[in-house]
């Protein structure tokens, strides 16, 4: 049983020293895009721009659909933009609509 430990470990070890300089490399282009971004109100308002992560919120959202990728968006600037409690309630009045959607889709 300890043989098969000390094989998995090392396929564990061997796929993190091959996955390595992909990560450093995803890690260093984020650092660039966070590093080189403006402050500007329209472009990069602080809202959008605040999320400790680094990540912009049109970063996520534009791979989804509109629904989805507002549902994000309010949810992602909701802490930072001033008016918490009214981006929560326009996430969730875009999920419910993204659902009904999905239900739509299913029933037919």
């Amino acid at each position: 049983m300890k043989l098969a430990f000390r094989d998995q470990e090392q396929r564990i070890t061997e796929r993190r020293e091959r996955w390595a300089p992909a990560w450093r490399d995803a890690l260093e282009a984020v650092q660039d895009l966070t590093s080189t971004r403006s402050d500007d109100g329209v472009s990069h308002p602080p809202h959008y721009t605040s999320h400790p992560s680094g990540i912009e919120a049109i970063e996520l959202t534009r791979h989804h659909d509109f629904l989805t990728g507002n549902v994000l968006k309010y949810v992602l600037r909701a802490p930072y933009k001033g008016a918490q409690v009214q981006d929560l309630k326009k996430a969730a009045q875009y999920l419910t609509w993204a659902i009904e959607k999905a239900e739509s889709k299913e029933n037919k």
